[in-house]
């Protein structure tokens, strides 16, 4: 039902959200070269970019760096495992389709 992309580190998946301009960013925390902090704020500093909704879709669940991801105000934050039908909603919720 959607076109998905990947990307395998943070460096990479910002570089694909400039090229694509993606209705939505599902984004891990523990990645290769960036984590997910560090690309949500990148994502946020750029003015092509700060405006695609990011949801976090982690294990991380430490209370300080989830309270630290939620000040940046993603779109959504969801743990691992997730089950697929909250996933898909999620996805409906943020990007309306």
């Amino acid at each position: 039902k959607y076109e998905v992309a990947v990307a395998t580190d943070g460096k990479k998946a910002i570089e694909r959200a400039k090229r694509r301009k993606p209705d939505l960013i599902l984004l891990d925390y523990e990645m290769p070269e960036m984590n997910g902090r560090q690309v949500l704020e990148k994502l946020q500093e750029e003015e092509a970019l700060k405006d695609i909704p990011v949801v976090f879709l982690t294990s991380m669940d430490s209370k300080e760096i989830v309270m630290s991801l939620l000040a940046l105000k993603p779109a959504g934050y969801l743990l691992k495992p997730v089950d697929s039908r909250l996933l898909l909603d999620k996805i409906r919720e943020v990007i309306g389709k």
